[in-house]
């Protein structure tokens, strides 16, 4: 066996480091954070208390509640700059580009970077995590040509209150800021995925937490990641009707193409999150919202049966799968939706960066370096011989015709 037939490409299964804040168990079908099960913190815990379970390793008491309620209520007011930046980005910009560009930004209005201690880094996280959300709800307001409303600095309202407000421009009830905070908390941790290991890399270098998140946001915003909620719910609207998903879904599956929302690269049996999710649409998904809880339902039992029965795959649905359509019934545009899980997720990524740096499951910070195996050009150990400029062929090193390659139209 040669080393190219031991190379995991994309490091599938691969052990890269401990960690103390979440647990996916694919077999099982089981997500732990910091040792408590996600059904338990989506059923009784509020946002603010994952945020705390997950930067400081235990649920708070109700003065700590009350504490980071304050700290995030303080850190909501955006500096002038940061809204006049947004204001500069072009209306039809990508989400995750414009806000990747505020978190860097950011990075110049946060004391706490210039020391280096773990409580530096929580007062950080807290400030990012409340400023990532408003952020990202006023480049909302933005780029729809709506005026920046001031968000809420009343700790008394909940996180999940002010970033929906702000989002959708409007009075929520009370039910619907529950379900923003149920789902602010699904998505808030989920081990080693590319944005996160992407967060952990850069941390390993003694970058800041800014820095750390925005290439986070980065990794989020390639199409292999982020995204596959609002993939789901343009499918959904893309079939149409329930009458449709027989012939729709016959077609897709005949022609090798993926079905939004179906299967995980971890879970080998259903998606914990996936199942609250579907209980929570079934409740939320009403009147003219509930053709897109039948619609979903109907998809998830078609494809089920069509990928065993054609291609031998038992594939569940994912947590983008009902998240989609619940975020859409909401009220929230699907070009959002990636945005929304960067607004979930930067907890997780606060705490990865801050266990990472401070080794709080390992022995010792210790910057990543992998190692790879050459496959190139190798002329022996003096290395090719350099022609003169005058003695070359002719061609590009991958095939490319060189002047269709670096073409240009007038």
């Amino acid at each position: 066996m040669t080393v190219l037939d031991v190379k995991n490409i994309g490091l599938r299964g691969v052990t890269v480091a401990d960690t103390k804040i979440s647990l996916v168990d694919g077999v099982q079908g089981l997500l732990l954070y910091r040792g408590y099960h996600i059904r338990d913190l989506a059923e009784q815990a509020t946002y603010e208390e994952v945020i705390h379970l997950l930067l400081f390793g235990r649920l708070p008491n109700r003065d700590e509640l009350d504490l980071i309620r304050r700290k995030l209520a303080e850190a909501r007011k955006l500096p002038d700059s940061v809204i006049a930046y947004l204001e500069l980005r072009a209306a039809d910009g990508q989400t995750l580009d414009v806000i990747q560009g505020a978190v860097s930004m950011l990075a110049d209005y946060d004391e706490d970077l210039r020391q280096g201690s773990r409580a530096n880094v929580s007062r950080a996280a807290l400030r990012l995590i409340s400023r990532l959300a408003v952020v990202t709800a006023a480049w909302n307001l933005i780029k729809q040509g709506k005026p920046v409303t001031e968000p809420d600095l009343d700790p008394g309202i909940s996180h999940a209150g002010v970033l929906m407000r702000m989002l959708l421009d409007r009075e929520v009830s009370a039910d619907e800021e529950r379900l923003m905070d149920i789902l602010l908390i699904l998505h808030a941790e989920h081990t080693f995925n590319a944005s996160t290991f992407t967060a952990r890399q850069v941390a390993s270098t003694m970058a800041h937490l800014y820095a750390a998140t925005a290439a986070a946001i980065g990794a989020l915003s390639g199409r292999l990641h982020g995204g596959a909620n609002a993939k789901v719910m343009e499918m959904l609207m893309e079939i149409g009707g329930i009458d449709k998903v027989e012939d729709w879904m016959t077609a897709r599956i005949a022609a090798r193409k993926r079905v939004m929302g179906l299967g995980h690269a971890v879970y080998k049996t259903e998606d914990p999150r996936a199942r609250i999710l579907k209980e929570i649409a079934q409740k939320a998904l009403v009147g003219e919202q509930e053709q897109w809880w039948r619609l979903a339902v109907k998809v998830e039992s078609v494809g089920r049966e069509l990928l065993q029965a054609q291609r031998g795959l038992a594939l569940y649905p994912n947590v983008d799968f009902y998240s989609g359509p619940i975020l859409y019934a909401i009220g929230m545009t699907t070009d959002m939706f990636p945005a929304f899980f960067a607004v979930s997720r930067v907890a997780g990524w606060c705490a990865h960066v801050i266990e990472e740096q401070f080794a709080e499951a390992q022995p010792k910070p210790t910057i990543y370096r992998p190692r790879s195996y050459y496959v190139g050009r190798y002329a022996g150990p003096d290395g090719c011989e350099l022609t003169p400029i005058d003695e070359r062929g002719s061609g590009v090193a991958f095939g490319e015709d060189f002047e269709n390659f670096t073409s240009v139209e007038d």
